[in-house]
């Protein structure tokens, strides 16, 4: 301190800082946006992580991807993309109740998380697609007992879908539990009776139609037939 700073009372400056740790400082003070974010994506990676843990899943079969994301009121969020690398139809089963279950553990470290997580979103990338099975038939989604026995239904889904006629057209309701256990000349037996049937009722129909008309006709001439010279 020099002899005219003593007079004045004046202090020494203090020691000034090193340029790295300014430089530190200004970037944290500037940047604030882009640290919370960072801190978001990985708080979603480990909530990830630790579910698939906690479930017992393998944590390569399934991966994230955190996405910059926008909402209707111009708000920034991050978009939650789940990327499935290995093919488990079991995954497709539980797959509503691990969201769930994300979201919960998500909620529980942040509550503010519902402003800004803004959607979540599952992708198929598997390594060999050869082990997922075909379409079914497509009467197994309408099928009664699919909703009635949702595992039945994930196995018969398994099973791929017989070749059809013209574009694969299907006409009216179809049972496939029983068309495909009956041996084939028990299927031509039925198909055969069902004509028989379909062709009699028709025949049946024709003649009614044609006593109706005939009574008709003469109901409807006779009052106006001309009368004998």
């Amino acid at each position: 301190m020099s002899f005219f700073n003593r007079i004045l009372g004046r202090s020494a400056a203090p020691s000034s800082r090193p340029a790295s740790q300014i430089a530190s400082v200004q970037s944290q003070q500037s940047h604030p946006a882009a640290s919370t974010a960072t801190s978001r994506r990985e708080l979603l990676r480990s909530t990830l992580r630790d579910t698939l843990n906690r479930h017992g899943i393998p944590a390569s079969w399934i991966t994230c991807e955190t996405l910059v994301s926008t909402s209707r009121t111009r708000e920034q969020g991050i978009h939650w993309r789940l990327v499935v690398h290995h093919w488990d139809p079991r995954l497709l089963v539980h797959g509503i109740a691990f969201q769930q279950s994300l979201i919960k553990r998500v909620t529980t470290f942040d509550p503010l998380a519902s402003a800004w997580l803004m959607g979540i979103s599952w992708q198929f990338a598997l390594p060999d697609e050869s082990n997922c099975p075909p379409m079914p038939h497509p009467g197994v989604w309408t099928s009664d007992s699919a909703s009635a026995h949702p595992a039945a239904a994930l196995q018969a889904a398994a099973q791929p879908a017989p070749s059809g006629g013209s574009a694969d057209v299907i006409a009216g309701p179809v049972r496939i539990a029983e068309a495909a256990s009956a041996p084939a000349s028990q299927r031509a037996a039925v198909t055969k009776a069902e004509l028989d049937q379909l062709f009699a009722a028709r025949d049946a129909d024709f003649k009614r139609h044609a006593a109706g008309q005939s009574d008709a006709d003469s109901s409807q001439y006779l009052p106006t037939e001309p009368a004998r010279l």
